[in-house]
């Protein structure tokens, strides 16, 4: 039986994890949260049947805090001790997660936390920018260090549309070795935050963050693995570089469309807040951006374009808020999704993504898969007769759902929540590993720096980091093609081997002798988390004295080179 600690008891963890606790009986025996929250979530808890869950409180002077107080750290290990806390949740508000993730991965716990993974205050700034970067890097490295897991909830890992749109994609670059070259993706909450709802503290804009930080971030993700699908190709196919225009639509910008007077207008027959007599034109400088778009390129070695990629991020799109009072920012104050997906593998290939709501949480009937409904989703496939005698087909996200799966559900997007949590509460190595976000950050690094570009009315392409040890993907699925296993049916004996661990690699050497023919063999295998190649860079001797000198070689290139190094030498052998 796992012990959890809930670090953070807004609506989103009420709706979603403790719905989830719920319904899978799992042990609540922690919550964290501020002192000032202590009595509402006291009440709460009991009255939604946590009434054994424990409370640890934080006091609200340190909220903004980048690490924890080390008096508050011990206590609260203490307490995690006592309770033999297993796993960690952080659902807290996004500029709170480094101090938690520092925390769980110091002391060795199962972590998982929402995204986006951190933020700062002043995120218009280059220097809290910076800092967000950093701090990912930082947990990258405690992770390494860590006894304890640590993921992501991007909850669209799980997500079996988005699987199948993943599957194919991966099938058809490897089988006819072309790149993806577009991808277009558009996402709208339907968030529609008047003027004086900005000040608020849930997904906050006074910050400097926005629609980037707040649900842009699973588009990020999502934008990051259809990249990496790329990685499964060499040569000139193969992205070493990329780069961002971006600009944003600002809560200034939208006085500009919406003023005081047009509220006062349009909701004339309700209660007007005093906010629009005293403001009669208000600012909101250095504000988080209420829609994000970015243009983007993904180059080769020499500097051709292989893929191109759009992302139109916006909170200002269609609400059904018809209302001037404030209330429950999270899912009851008219937001609605509109979702699409347009990938395209040159002439060959074409996926769209069709996911468009009308209508809110609160009126859902039992018919929910059509145009307009909670759970619409449809994928479309285009296909080029070299690939597909069938030109067009069509699948509904519904029809990959058993009717046991449907019943009592909150929604698609939430049963893939469900298979991330069962996965991480049971160690299962699921999707979500932070190690995998690296590129998805660099991305999220390099717009970020856009929207600080445009506040500083600079007019700015911003490079992307596209290669490092921690952003190669599905190398180890490339890399099969080089793998030697002619002789494999003959049962080799190891003799020696070795295990060198690089970030999200394995690396391995073996030495064997294979009796039936009378030989040694040495060679090198890959595992990148995602697949493993194995017989890298064989040889085969007679001679055991030169086999050994072999596998010693062998052994000081996993030892001592970077896997790209490694990587360009198996390419350049085979």
């Amino acid at each position: 039986m796992k012990n959890i600690a809930l670090i953070g008891i807004g609506p989103h963890a009420k709706r979603i994890y403790l719905h989830y606790f719920k319904k899978k009986k799992v042990n609540l025996e922690l919550v964290v949260d501020l002192e000032s929250e202590k009595d509402n979530i006291r009440k709460y808890l009991d009255e939604n049947g946590f009434k054994k869950t424990k409370i640890f409180t934080l006091s609200d002077k340190y909220k903004d805090d980048e690490h924890l107080p080390e008096d508050v750290s011990s206590n609260l290990l203490a307490v995690c001790k006592t309770l033999e806390i297993t796993h960690l949740i952080i659902s807290t508000e996004p500029k709170a997660h480094f101090m938690y993730l520092e925390f769980a991965l110091k002391n060795n716990m199962n972590v998982l936390t929402d995204k986006p993974i951190t933020v700062a205050k002043n995120m218009t700034s280059l220097h809290s920018i910076e800092k967000v970067r950093k701090q990912y890097y930082e947990i990258l490295d405690l992770a390494k260090k860590s006894k304890g897991t640590c993921k992501v909830m991007c909850q669209r890992q799980y997500h079996r549309g988005y699987e199948k749109i993943k599957d194919v994609l991966t099938d058809v670059v490897n089988k006819y070795k072309m790149p993806i070259t577009n991808i277009d993706i558009f996402h709208s909450d339907g968030a529609w935050e008047m003027p004086h709802d900005l000040g608020k503290e849930n997904h906050p804009y006074k910050y400097g963050y926005g629609k980037l930080f707040h649900s842009g971030y699973h588009f990020i993700d999502l934008l990051s693995d259809f990249i990496k699908i790329n990685d499964s190709l060499g040569g000139n196919k193969k992205i070493v570089d990329g780069d961002v225009y971006s600009k944003v639509f600002t809560p200034n910008d939208e006085m500009n469309v919406l003023s005081i007077e047009d509220y006062k207008r349009l909701f004339k027959n309700q209660e007007i807040p005093d906010y629009y007599e005293e403001n009669e034109n208000p600012t909101f400088k250095k504000y988080g951006e209420k829609d994000y778009h970015g243009l983007l390129s993904f180059y080769n070695k020499e500097g051709f374009t292989i893929t191109t990629a759009t992302l139109n991020l916006i909170h200002n799109g269609v609400s059904r808020r018809s209302w001037i009072e404030t209330k429950d920012f999270y899912k009851s104050n008219g937001r609605i999704r509109h979702e699409r997906i347009n990938i395209e593998i040159g002439h060959l290939l074409n996926i769209q993504v069709h996911s468009y709501q009308s209508k809110e949480i609160s009126d859902r009937t039992d018919d929910e898969e059509k145009v307009g409904g909670l759970e619409h989703f449809d994928i479309y496939f285009f296909n080029n007769p070299l690939i597909d005698k069938e030109p067009f087909k069509e699948i509904h996200l519904g029809d990959m759902y058993s009717e046991k799966e449907k019943k009592e559900f909150l929604g698609y997007n939430e049963l893939s929540r469900e298979r991330f949590l069962d996965n991480f509460l049971n160690n299962i190595d699921c999707k979500g590993d932070i190690r995998d976000q690296a590129l998805a950050i660099e991305i999220l690094y390099s717009c970020a720096k856009g929207i600080h570009n445009q506040y500083a009315n600079k007019n700015k392409v911003e490079k992307i980091l596209v290669r490092n040890e921690y952003t190669y993907r599905f190398i180890s699925k490339r890399l099969k093609q080089y793998s030697d296993d002619s002789d494999k049916k003959f049962d080799p004996k190891t003799i020696n081997s070795k295990i060198v661990y690089k970030d999200i690699y394995t690396l391995y050497v073996y030495e064997k002798f294979v009796e039936k023919q009378n030989y040694y063999e040495v060679f090198i295998s890959v595992d990148d988390t995602k697949s493993v190649a194995g017989n890298l860079l064989t040889k085969r001797f007679k001679n055991k004295f030169f086999a050994h000198i072999y596998y010693k070689i062998l052994e000081y290139i996993i030892s001592n080179k970077k896997i790209s190094s490694i990587e360009k030498l198996i390419e350049s052998y085979s």
